[in-house]
């Protein structure tokens, strides 16, 4: 299985430029790649990316975790996604029961992108709660 702790460190330096993102790098992590992302002007939780079993990108906000894999075929759909959290265009719906889903804004509707938490499909349910970034400029 290829490595791909070089691009995911790419991905991560771009995401963090393009937000202008102060960050860490954890380097004993039990990952290939893990970086935090502390509350600053563009976030207002803790975020984690990290590269875990050479090929899956992972994403972590407050009780949320993710793992997107392989990496060759989801890496752009994960920068797409980690963007919109930072720009508000994501959230997390909780939807019970610990199942949680990360939903993209498309137009007027969420589109589930992930399932977390014994959540393997979109419930028709509202959620519980949701959790977003809301800019601690504004």
């Amino acid at each position: 299985m290829r490595d791909y702790a070089e691009e995911a460190t790419a991905l991560f330096t771009r995401f963090a430029e393009r937000h202008r993102l102060k960050y860490e790098v954890v380097e004993d992590a039990p990952v290939e790649v893990w970086w935090t992302f502390p509350p600053q002007e563009n976030l207002t939780h803790k975020v984690v990316l990290a590269l875990q079993n050479n090929d899956e990108l992972n994403f972590g906000v407050v009780d949320f975790w993710s793992y997107f894999f392989p990496y060759e075929t989801v890496a752009t759909d994960f920068e797409s996604f980690i963007d919109a959290w930072v720009v508000g265009n994501a959230r997390i719906a909780v939807v019970g029961g610990g199942a949680r889903l990360l939903q993209v804004r498309a137009g007027d509707d969420w589109n589930t992108v992930y399932g977390a938490g014994g959540c393997l499909f979109p419930t028709l349910r509202p959620p519980k709660r949701l959790i977003t970034n809301v800019s601690l400029s504004n």
